[in-house]
């Protein structure tokens, strides 16, 4: 079985070859990474694994006002990238799915569903800091083990998915979801529990959350490291989002996700077997070297940016919302009703 992840990263070299290693384990066999303006080395930590078969590396460079990610799904369609493979994902470089069965691989996860599946919704699950200030070079999913509970329904990051697709079947990729040819019959979607969802989900290619429907998890859900530590996120607010142009990183995109509600640990069952297959990453030629030159870069970043009025402001917000509430189904669809009022009104 053949799947592909494919990616865009800007100054993620610290956690890229955890990413990697934990995706090589659970069954992606091909990697294609996109690195656009990169001041830590990731492009070059990226060269250097390519040399070495790990991955396929494209540098790429957006226009300032394109959003970096679709202009690289484009480059994805244009050459036809997904061509050949059984699935294919979209993942962030803090995205890790966690599948609960079998053997934990994603050939498990494919098992479980009728051979005429041709979508696997993947719910986020949101890890919080959990009092995480300092970045450390250490893997991500041994440091953060609290997470939002199984069913947040609040705030809309809560609902998300990405998609684990079959690349025949749909006419491109998305972000979060495969677009479907619209003169084909329409594609066959489940949830994270295997179960199917309705057609009206299956014809909304905009449709990336699940706002109102229970999110299934039982079979696959994703887990997702938004923010890591405070120093980690100050760095990432400098970044800014790939896939926005306008849309900035700041102390409300902390408290949508900073959720430390519930111990979770499930995805430490990988952890020895992790640190092997990084070790085996950071022993390639030129790989460790790179690896520490975006850490010091990292550290350093860090550093600059709190000493600014701005930086030194968010750090001290973030440490003072050390966690997130977690709101009732009830007022949770109270805010979506008030939310899907108020976009009615500026049409």
């Amino acid at each position: 079985m053949k799947i592909l992840a494919f990616t865009c990263v800007k100054n993620e070299g610290p956690f890229l070859l955890e990413w990697l290693a934990y995706n090589r384990l659970i069954g992606v066999t091909d990697f294609v990474v996109f690195s656009n303006d990169c001041e830590d080395g990731t492009d070059k930590l990226l060269t250097g694994l390519a040399e070495q078969g790990v991955l396929r590396h494209i540098p790429h460079r957006a226009p300032p006002d394109k959003s970096v990610q679709w202009q690289a799904l484009q480059k994805v369609v244009k050459d036809d990238l997904t061509a050949g493979y059984d699935w294919a994902v979209f993942l962030d470089v803090d995205e890790f799915p966690m599948i609960h069965a079998g053997q934990h691989r994603l050939a498990d996860a494919f098992a479980a569903l009728p051979p005429n599946a041709d979508a696997l919704a993947m719910p986020w699950r949101l890890f919080g800091a959990n009092g995480h200030v300092r970045f450390d070079d250490q893997p991500v999913t041994a440091q953060f083990l609290r997470s939002a509970p199984e069913d947040l329904f609040h705030p809309i990051a809560g609902r998300y998915i990405k998609t684990l697709y079959r690349p025949s079947r749909f006419q491109k990729p998305g972000v979060h979801r495969p677009k479907r040819r619209v003169a084909d019959a329409l594609p066959n979607w489940f949830d994270g529990a295997g179960q199917p969802l309705p057609p009206e989900f299956a014809a909304r290619d905009g449709q990336i959350a699940l706002p109102t429907l229970t999110t299934g998890r039982s079979l696959i859900e994703l887990n997702h490291y938004s923010l890591r530590s405070v120093e980690s996120f100050i760095v990432k607010t400098a970044r800014g989002l790939a896939n926005r142009r306008v849309k900035t990183i700041d102390l409300g995109y902390w408290v949508e996700r900073n959720f430390n509600t519930v111990e979770n640990s499930a995805i430490t069952l990988w952890s020895a077997a992790l640190a092997q297959e990084i070790a085996a990453l950071r022993a390639l030629p030129r790989i460790e070297s790179l690896h520490q030159q975006s850490c010091d870069w990292h550290r350093a970043r860090a550093a600059s940016l709190i000493r600014t009025e701005e930086g030194y402001r968010l750090y001290c917000d973030c440490l003072h919302a050390a966690d997130s509430a977690v709101l009732s189904r009830r007022l949770a669809l109270h805010l979506y009703s008030v939310f899907a009022e108020l976009r009615a009104q500026e049409r």
